[in-house]
């Protein structure tokens, strides 16, 4: 339990850094924006509940696809294949911002120089 906190707390860390990144800031918005457009599209022409809405977007933008889900209509097949393309492309934008920041926060932490001692002989 106590590895799963320090990653999220590590994870919190990368998060707040690359958000001063501009292309971070844009992918994230633009995904939250996208993610709530597919669940309420698929609340509303599929008829699912909220948390399957969400779960669906969440699962199909991630490539996951366990297939639990499956839509139905052929407007909701089409629209998740342009959701799905769109989703895709900021999961990876997003995920590799994180990647850089956390590799640039490394290389700081390691060119920084150590602490100098008090040494009074």
């Amino acid at each position: 339990m106590l590895t799963l906190l320090l990653l999220f707390r590590r994870l919190s860390v990368m998060i707040r850094a690359a958000w001063a990144d501009r292309t971070f800031r844009g992918a994230a918005i633009s995904l939250v924006t996208l993610l709530t457009l597919a669940t309420i599209f698929y609340r509303v022409v599929e008829g699912w509940s909220v948390i399957d809405s969400v779960y669906f977007a969440v699962v199909t933008g991630m490539t996951i696809g366990y297939g639990d889900l499956v839509p139905q209509s052929s407007i909701s097949k089409i629209f998740t294949i342009f959701y799905a393309l769109l989703a895709v492309g900021l999961f990876v934008t997003l995920g590799t911002s994180l990647a850089k920041a956390s590799l640039e926060r490394t290389a700081k932490r390691r060119l920084r120089p150590p602490p100098e001692e008090d040494s009074e002989s």
